[in-house]
């Protein structure tokens, strides 16, 4: 139904995702508990992430469908049973869809914005040499090129001349932060409301260090990007990146229809 990434195949229908878009978000965690999650269980994978690992177990397939009926039971079935139908239910996808559409807010304008990198896979060049693959925006150039000139830039006219380390475009820690962004960086509140994803950069980099100390390591994050010559995009706060998100989807929508 959404077209959130250059190499999907645009439809007539795309061209109007920056609209429909906000609704589609607030089904976000019913399609989780009624859809992914059986899918996922049943054919043990994940999109392109195998999860043979975890249901590959009978006791953990058994876990599954123990503890989806046990939650159903209490979050679905005790308000039928107290409010009655008509109101249980609809105090069940109520909360879903307010839950959906906050969740699906914040992760979405973490990837799909306004400036973002896609990354590519490395090629093999008609003389059968490496191309390492260069995360791209949708119009096509590479911020890592810019914001590399300026490291070397800013080291060739600074008192205390240094190196500044070529970081290939493709390494892992320079793929997170080209590919994700940041919003209200700082800020302890929206941190903790978010529970780490208005630090998204931090915490592809970081994933086992504890949200709440985003806030504090962010800068760090900030001048060593800035150091190396790597992008660290981050918004002003949510609403920034909000708008920059639904621009986005509205180009990505107008993609050119075979």
């Amino acid at each position: 139904l959404m077209r959130m990434h250059p190499l999907h195949t645009p439809s007539w229908y795309h061209q109007y995702q920056h609209i429909y878009a906000p609704f589609l978000f607030a089904l976000m965690t019913l399609a989780k508990v009624f859809q992914q999650d059986f899918e996922v269980a049943t054919s043990k994978r994940l999109y392109h992430i195998d999860a043979q690992v975890r249901y590959g177990s009978i006791w953990n397939v058994m876990r599954f469908w123990s503890m989806k009926i046990i939650t159903l039971m209490y979050m679905m079935g005790l308000p039928i049973y107290f409010h009655g139908v008509v109101k249980g239910v609809a105090l069940f996808v109520i909360g879903h869809l307010a839950c959906g559409e906050l969740l699906a807010t914040m992760f979405i304008v973490n990837h799909v914005i306004e400036g973002i990198s896609y990354a590519t896979t490395d090629l093999k060049g008609a003389d059968d040499k490496k191309k390492v693959g260069r995360p791209s925006t949708l119009m096509g150039d590479t911020p890592m090129e810019k914001t590399r000139e300026k490291a070397f830039e800013s080291s060739a006219t600074s008192k205390d001349k240094k190196d500044v380390p070529s970081v290939p475009f493709n390494d892992w820690a320079a793929v997170q932060c080209q590919t994700s962004v940041n919003w209200a960086p700082g800020s302890w509140f929206w941190n903790h409301f978010s529970g780490g994803l208005s630090h998204q950069i931090e915490h592809h980099l970081f994933p086992s260090i504890c949200h709440t100390n985003y806030a504090y390591i962010h800068d760090v994050v900030e001048k060593t990007c800035e150091e190396y010559g790597v992008p660290y995009q981050s918004e002003p706060s949510l609403w920034v990146a909000y708008g920059k998100m639904i621009n986005h989807l509205k180009y990505l929508g107008r993609g050119k229809i075979e």
